[in-house]
């Protein structure tokens, strides 16, 4: 199912070691081909107060992750218009010859590094480094 796809990058956490004396979560970025399509914001409520985060729903033929605790799974996250967004939901769609795996993300409130990478799926929204 390689039609309305672009190339996005897809951030894969592995479970945490011990480096030097603290965890680390190690990670491999992938580029993958998605179609991504935006939802509707939710409101969420923070320490900090109420705050606004967008939704995306993601059509991928490759497995997506979601956060398994049983497994020490960090959820995957995708770079999308300048910003991280976790998987919420995974699941795959067999019921047609286009196999594939549907997702939900939600935008990522916890900072984490910028990705430098020049990765297609820019609609004009985020500049070679990734960052708007």
């Amino acid at each position: 199912m390689n039609f309305l796809k672009r190339t996005y990058l897809l951030r894969r956490y592995f479970k945490p070691e011990i480096v030097r004396g603290y965890s680390s979560i190690p990670y491999q970025d992938l580029t993958l081909p998605m179609d991504i399509q935006t939802l509707e914001d939710e409101v969420i409520t923070t320490p900090d107060g109420s705050r606004s985060v967008q939704k995306l729903k993601v059509f991928c033929d490759s497995i997506i992750l979601v956060e398994n605790q049983e497994n020490q799974q960090k959820a995957d996250r995708v770079w999308f218009q300048g910003k991280w967004f976790g998987c919420r939901s995974s699941r795959l769609s067999e019921n047609t010859p286009l196999k594939h795996w549907t997702a939900t993300f939600v935008e990522c409130l916890d900072v984490e590094p910028e990705t430098k990478l020049d990765v297609g799926g820019s609609d004009g929204d985020e500049n070679e480094s990734g960052r708007s």
